[in-house]
């Protein structure tokens, strides 16, 4: 596991296309950066499908001056290994053991029946996850201060910006599944249609350009365009369909049904989260600074729930509340001087200190109490599900990871990258072959190589995770079940704190 100073904001389309993309040459975004390998067809040494639309990858460098140290990867072998999903039929989640308690990948992917693809998520200590968890739209776990989440969120669909959509393109009798509708950053494999209630008046250029107007292709741009909005319905095509629809001929007959404007769609984010979770009364409202977090802060109060697997730390005022109904609450122990405490099954612990010790007191035994696990995003995320992440590796599709100021020592790293269109990647780089390095985990890559081929891939936005000795990734084969991907099944394995969680939408 990465260690950082101090607790902070850790700074289906085609299943079977996905497993024969070809990448851009090795580049670098500047001298302070490494070059990067693409993931070229001749250095995949794993393909397969976990599921429809779901598919895992892999790519390898052996360890030797000529083949892993020429292509700019670690001279101890790299290997990046990939997990590709979307939205539209996958779900994203989280998955840990009772908090603070730590678990191997293995045993927490065994237990989820319904998954098929599982990486490490967040840094961790003896408290539990240095960031927080949301699950079910709530707070499961917090600390006491600002953290950095990576999630799925619920989103309002805005028109002008674009979503997902099931529409279709008829051109002759031959369909093509229109895959968005006025999305500013499409997928890399798409067919976006634009609209005059495009955000802007020019459209993003495609790698293949239509316009389509009363009925007929009425202009073609085989190199693609940013064509103006007030021109026709503007088609902008990406990957895999632009050799075939670069085919059609001008004025060929065209039709575009957009389906149904969903009114949400699911988006993965990144944010910044603090808790605003309070727990009121007749006689009182405190503010809960963190959920489930072992050590209570000297200014503040933690709510501890049922899931907590320890005994509570006390604290100068202890609330015992106990549920009076499957949504109803009261206090039926107040403690003055604090208590040391396991929790009650359903019920809850506060312990406060300081001047929230203070407000607590107020609460009187038998009083009837709300609890809201509520949390504030910086950025407005409203997350149903998210976990701690480390630092913003790509924003808008550009990289901002400033490598003159940080490490780019080899080492195994975990990433997630995701784009507007709905696509998912879980990464790790690792060695790629088992060794006994004493928890060192040497090999893999920097940081900002993970960054460029997420890039490669299509992804808009990207986030580091833990690294080191917690980078682990596991895939639920169809045949032969769950297997470690990133390293043989006879690696070691670190218990970590949590996991991020790809399943088949039901």
């Amino acid at each position: 596991m990465t260690t950082h100073g101090k607790r902070a904001v850790s700074a289906v389309i085609a299943s079977l296309a996905l497993l024969n993309l070809s990448f851009q040459p090795a580049s670098a975004t500047s001298n302070d950066c490494r070059t990067y390998p693409s993931l070229s067809p001749s250095r995949q040494v794993e393909a397969k499908v976990l599921a429809p639309g779901i598919t895992a990858q892999a790519w390898q460098w052996y360890p030797s001056r000529s083949d892993a140290a020429n292509a700019g990867v670690s001279p101890l072998g790299t290997k990046v290994s990939i997990v590709t999903a979307n939205l539209r039929t996958a779900d994203f989640g989280i998955v840990h053991p009772p908090i603070p308690k730590a678990q191997d990948l293995r045993t927490m992917s065994a237990n989820l029946p319904d998954a098929v693809a599982t990486i490490n998520s967040d840094y961790f200590d003896q408290n539990g996850p240095w960031n927080s968890m949301i699950e079910g739209g709530l707070l499961s776990y917090s600390i006491p201060e600002v953290s950095g989440v990576v999630g799925v969120e619920k989103v309002l669909v805005n028109k002008a910006t674009g979503y997902r959509a099931q529409g279709v393109l008829t051109l002759g009798t031959t369909k093509y599944p229109i895959t968005g509708v006025n999305q500013v950053t499409p997928g890399a494999d798409s067919i976006v249609a634009y609209k005059t209630t495009y955000i802007d008046s020019l459209t993003p250029a495609g790698s293949l350009t239509l316009v389509v107007q009363s009925g007929r292709i009425i202009k073609i741009y085989p190199k693609g365009f940013s064509a103006p909005t007030s021109a026709g319905i503007i088609i902008q095509v990406r990957g895999s369909w632009v050799t075939e629809l670069s085919k059609i001929a001008l004025k060929s007959k065209a039709s575009v049904n957009l389906g149904v404007t969903p009114r949400y769609e699911n988006r993965i984010a990144a944010d910044s989260i603090v808790s605003s979770a309070v727990i009121s009364g007749k006689n009182s409202t405190l503010k809960i600074s963190a959920v489930n977090f072992g050590q209570v802060a000297s200014n503040g109060a933690t709510l501890f729930t049922d899931s907590y697997s320890n005994w509570t730390q006390g604290g100068q005022v202890t609330l015992r509340i106990l549920p009076s109904s499957a949504t109803r609450y009261y206090i039926a122990n107040v403690y003055t001087n604090g208590y040391n405490t396991p929790v009650d099954a359903g019920g809850y612990i506060v312990q406060a200190r300081g001047t929230s010790a203070a407000v607590a007191k107020l609460f009187r035994v038998g009083d009837r109490v709300t609890i809201a696990k509520t949390f504030s995003a910086e950025g407005k995320s409203t997350f149903s599900s998210a976990s701690g992440r480390g630092p913003r590796l790509v924003e808008n599709s550009k990289l901002v990871w400033v490598c003159a100021m940080h490490n780019l020592d080899f080492r195994p790293r975990s990433a997630i990258g995701w784009n507007q269109d709905g696509q998912v990647w879980f990464m790790t780089s690792s060695r790629g072959m088992d060794a006994d390095d004493m928890g060192m985990r040497m090999g893999g890559s920097s940081p900002d190589q993970m960054g460029q081929w997420l890039i490669s891939l299509g992804a808009t936005d990207a986030v580091l995770l833990d690294g080191g000795g917690s980078t682990t990734m596991q895939v639920k084969d169809q045949i032969t079940g769950w297997q470690r991907f990133d390293l043989p099944d006879s690696a070691w394995y670190r218990a970590i704190a949590n996991a991020f969680v790809i399943s088949p939408k039901k």
